[in-house]
């Protein structure tokens, strides 16, 4: 039974939901993992400062903070501490806010209106290098233009489309990338035109 202690940051500039998730994360069993609370932040001045001596893990964090916008920190805090994780803690779940914090690096995404089961389950998923999305939370409308210019698979994998396509639809959705007409998918999968249309 060897558990991992994992040294966790909260950033929230709401003052009593910064401190009741802090005692919320205290009472969280999560298998394998410890959590170690070593980072609990409002400003996030003051979190950038003290990311140069913080070792952290995981950080939860919120978007709207005071004056400043959440989303531009993630790639802030994957340069200081590449290792880290980042959960994002937000009230809006909103598509394009979704698929912009994942674009600027977050590792999971969960709304304020999660249970403490989902805040167990996204702990999991992004400490094995998935990625997590809560429930409500879809960046949908997955347009191709969206997905950036990066290596078309690893850009549909960070979107993790596994959890808004069928494992049917990611594998047209590749081929269609190569530029494979509809008719062309059809004879390589042994499916009708009309399925591949459908998908």
């Amino acid at each position: 039974d060897c558990m991992r202690n994992l040294k966790v940051g909260i950033v929230d500039d709401h003052i009593l939901f910064l401190k009741g998730f802090h005692l919320l994360l205290q009472t969280l069993e999560i298998k394998d993992y410890k959590l170690e609370i070593t980072l609990v932040e409002s400003d996030h001045e003051k979190l950038i400062s003290s990311l140069s001596y913080e070792e952290l893990d995981l950080i939860f964090l919120d978007l709207n903070l005071g004056n400043a916008d959440g989303i531009k920190l993630i790639p802030t805090l994957k340069n200081r501490l590449p290792e880290c994780r980042v959960i994002i803690v937000s009230a809006t779940s909103e598509p394009k806010t979704v698929r912009e914090a994942f674009r600027q690096g977050a590792d999971g995404y969960l709304s304020k209106t999660s249970h403490p089961e989902d805040i167990v389950n996204a702990v999991q998923a992004v400490m094995d290098k998935n990625i997590f999305l809560g429930p409500g939370i879809r960046p949908n409308k997955l347009d191709l233009k969206d997905l950036g210019k990066s290596d078309s698979a690893l850009a549909i994998n960070r979107y993790n489309a596994k959890f808004i396509l069928t494992k049917r639809e990611v594998e047209i959705l590749e081929k269609v990338m190569q530029g494979k007409s509809s008719k062309m998918i059809a004879a390589e999968m042994y499916i009708s035109k009309e399925t591949v249309n459908v998908h």
